[in-house]
């Protein structure tokens, strides 16, 4: 039986960052609630105990001790049926007086427990011992009174002096109904407000993200417009310096980059069809004048220019391919202390019988023994590079020298020619791959306008340099400069 599966539901940034702020809000008020409610069920509890103990004072003062006998004056007003007896047998109570919400809560004992005066609804209360025995050792005692029907009271109960002699106590209660009724109405208030609260804040943090993410709705439709193939266009960028900013300059940096690389790319793909397009069809015009019997040639000299050709392919392939290699990180170079001038001198005398032939000195000026951590077959591949380009471009009778020189921890090699130079609008495009000044000559001397962008892709790996500068019709000069050079 296939199980049904429900979709599961996931918000997006914008629902759950107002899911966020509104719970932050809730937590927020039910903490503030509860503070509050808290802060003032004290504030009035110590309010009402000022108030006893006040209202005490009052009633105590019209309070004395008469030979032995204590004598009860109403100064205040508030005793009822002062002149009963005081264990109410005289007289019944009323339920108006004998509630303790509305009687009055007052009552007068002697030390021995024995009541002087006592209102009708203090008669219902049941007032622990320490409500005596406190006051005749000198401690006030107050405290919260539970009532049969659930009324609580607040009692108040003091010792009466004479002297320094403790000759009666006074016992003054106040119902807490008012307290509770306050306290009462704040919790209905806080839980009556408290879900229009939360709903306003829902909506109000919705809006609020709406609001914050229309940059980010803007960016995003922009990118969509790129991700189709406009290239040219850019994400507009806000003028208030935030985050918004920071990101829609980044997506701008990103997208130029992204634009040059495609520029590069389709340049690189242009230029590879071009030259390799080159030796095959001189091998297909070869090969078919070959065949073709009404043209006599020595088959010998046709297969040498095949060969010719064939070898200029191959070697168009191997360049292209570690490019690609060294495009993907996959160009990996062995590291070993290589001394740089015997790999100088290395070079020179490989290429010097060449020179020779062309009638062209090659020569060292400066070979300071310098070595550096690198992978010597690819920075021999580097210089031997250099000079053949030099040796291409110097006419015969021109000087070629190279000079290893140390400077502050960076081995500098320099391979200077008095060849036909290099055009100043040239000079920052010759590391480019398939850049060429002169395509015809370049490719009548056998080179595919890649063997720069090799050699700077070799250096940048060591962590190098390579730059050129040079002065038409007086030669060129380029200098690799590696660092963490020792001698």
């Amino acid at each position: 039986m296939k199980r049904l599966t429900l979709p599961h539901w996931r918000p997006n940034i914008r629902t759950q960052l107002a899911l966020w702020y509104t719970a932050i809000f809730a937590v927020v008020v039910l903490l503030g609630g509860t503070i509050l409610y808290t802060v003032l069920k004290n504030s009035l509890g110590a309010s009402l105990d000022s108030a006893l103990q006040v209202r005490t004072q009052g009633i105590a003062a019209g309070i004395s001790n008469d030979t032995g006998s204590i004598v009860v004056q109403d100064v205040t007003g508030e005793l009822p049926d002062l002149g009963a007896p005081a264990d109410g047998t005289a007289s019944t109570p009323t339920a108006a007086t004998a509630d303790v919400n509305l009687g009055t809560l007052v009552r007068v004992l002697t030390p021995k427990n024995q009541p002087v005066y006592s209102s009708p609804a203090f008669r219902s209360l049941a007032l622990p011992t320490k409500a005596l025995s406190d006051p005749l050792h000198g401690r006030t005692w107050q405290g919260t009174i539970m009532m049969p029907d659930g009324q609580t009271v607040r009692v108040y109960s003091a010792a009466l002096v004479d002297n320094g002699q403790v000759y009666g106590i006074i016992q003054v209660g106040q119902t807490l109904a008012p307290l509770t009724t306050t306290l009462n109405h704040l919790v209905v208030a806080l839980l009556t407000l408290f879900p229009l609260a939360l709903l306003v804040s829902a909506g109000g943090s919705y809006w609020l993200a709406g609001r914050a993410f229309a940059p980010i709705g803007r960016l995003t439709r922009t990118a969509r417009a790129i991700e189709a193939g406009d290239l040219h266009r850019r994400v507009p960028v806000g003028a208030t310096r935030d985050e918004v900013q920071e990101l829609a300059l980044t997506l701008n940096a990103m997208i130029a980059r992204l634009e040059a690389a495609f520029t590069r790319q389709r340049r690189f793909i242009a230029d590879a069809s071009h030259e390799l397009r080159t030796p095959v069809a001189a091998i297909l015009s070869l090969t078919e004048n070959a065949l073709d019997l009404a043209e006599e040639r020595d088959p010998i000299l046709v297969l040498r220019e095949v060969n010719t050709e064939a070898l200029r392919l191959r070697h168009l392939i191997s360049d292209l391919l570690s490019l690609a290699r060294a495009d993907e990180g996959q160009l990996v170079l062995d590291r070993d202390m290589v001394p740089l001038d015997l790999l100088v001198s290395d070079v020179v005398a490989s290429l010097q019988p060449l020179a020779e032939e062309r009638a062209i000195t090659l020569a060292t000026t400066a070979l300071d023994p310098v070595q550096v951590q690198g992978d010597a077959p690819r920075l021999a591949l580097v210089l031997m590079g250099l000079v053949d380009n030099a040796l291409t471009y110097t006419n015969a009778g021109g000087t070629i020298t190279l000079a290893v020189h140390l400077v502050n921890d960076t081995a500098q090699i320099a391979v200077n020619d008095t060849g036909m130079g290099i055009a100043a609008p040239d000079l920052p495009h010759i590391f480019e791959r398939f850049y060429r000044a002169d395509r015809a000559r370049s490719r009548a001397a056998g080179g595919n306008g890649l063997g720069l962008a090799i050699a700077a892709t070799i250096v940048q790996l060591h962590g190098g340099t390579i730059t050129a500068a040079s002065r038409v019709g007086q030669g060129s000069t380029f200098t690799l400069t590696l660092p963490g050079a020792t001698r």
